[in-house]
């Protein structure tokens, strides 16, 4: 009897062992495929401070924050509608608050959306203008009446609106007027930085080329055009500059360490308009863009053959 005890004793801890392994984990890395985690839908806009933004239309240096923090599944200009139902650049329900620095070219470009689409969406016509904290509908397949009294009740006008002056005439300081560029003509591209593709177009994940370059060389326009942007409003891009081609062809040139061009510019292909900087990451690059009503598309199906 005693003997029968004892092992029925030694039995125990190993039914111990086999309780403890049915309830084992193993751990998260192991448990298959590792969490992706989505960008947000909506992009912060631009700081309120006078330094992140290019007020005069020449000769005007806007430092870079070089080193700012890297943001989840972040990449140049990618993800800015990742969880929205985006179909034909319609996105469904979705709207953007307007805050600081703001305007209509910056918000549609932010959403991979043609602005005269997006302005057809909240019945705004020339000069578009639009007011801090006021909601736009980036629902392009709606179309909404004038709003421009409605719209007047809200508040404050955000300034530096440059689309009114790319669509229409260029008012300039002084009262000088120029007409814009030709609305249908077909861009002349060039290279805007002689470097080495580290990244090339991936759709959504890369929208545009990642180009490698040296801290201050000179980032030069990629056709003539009209600068409609020039800012650091849209999450992931740093100092960015849009430039307007025709109605349907922008340009944008992003990570910037300085721009020298301002909003209302009219700019020559081949121009100095900004200097090399650095991604988030800390590499000294420029990330490149070609729209096309308002979508991304391939630059090297544009650009020339080197």
């Amino acid at each position: 009897m005693h003997y029968k005890r004892l092992r029925l004793l030694s039995l125990i801890p190993s039914g111990l062992m086999l309780v403890a392994c049915g309830n084992y984990q193993a751990p998260v890395s192991e448990q298959g495929e590792r969490q992706i985690v989505k960008a947000p839908i909506i992009v912060n806009s631009s700081s309120n401070e006078a330094s992140f933004r290019v007020q005069e239309s020449r000769g005007t240096i806007v430092n870079s924050e070089l080193n700012q923090p890297l943001r989840a599944m972040e990449t140049s200009l990618s993800g800015t509608a990742a969880d929205a139902v985006l179909t034909n650049n319609v996105l469904s329900g979705q709207t953007h608050r307007v805050r600081a620095g703001d305007n209509l070219m910056s918000i549609a470009f932010q959403y991979d959306l043609d602005f005269r689409a997006v302005a057809r969406a909240n019945g705004l016509d020339a000069p578009y203008t639009i007011f801090l904290d006021q909601e736009i509908n980036l629902d392009t397949s709606r179309f909404i009446g004038d709003q421009t009294n409605r719209n007047s009740s809200l508040g404050t006008a955000v300034t530096n609106n440059s689309v009114a002056r790319a669509q229409g005439t260029l008012v300039r300081a002084g009262g000088l007027i120029r007409q814009t560029i030709e609305s249908n003509r077909e861009p002349e591209w060039q290279w805007p930085y002689q470097g080495r593709i580290i990244r090339g177009f991936q759709g959504d994940v890369n929208k545009g080329l990642d180009i490698s370059g040296k801290m201050g060389d000179p980032v030069l326009a990629a056709s003539s055009g009209d600068v409609v942007y020039s800012g650091r409003g849209v999450q992931g891009s740093g100092n960015l500059i849009i430039i307007r081609h025709s109605d349907k062809y922008l340009s944008a040139y992003a990570h910037n360490s300085a721009m020298l061009v301002g909003e209302g510019s009219r700019v020559r292909a081949g121009e100095k308009i900004a200097e090399i900087g650095q991604n988030s990451s800390g590499i000294a690059m420029l990330h490149f863009e070609i729209r096309v009503d308002g979508s991304s598309v391939d630059p090297l199906g544009f650009l020339p053959g080197r």
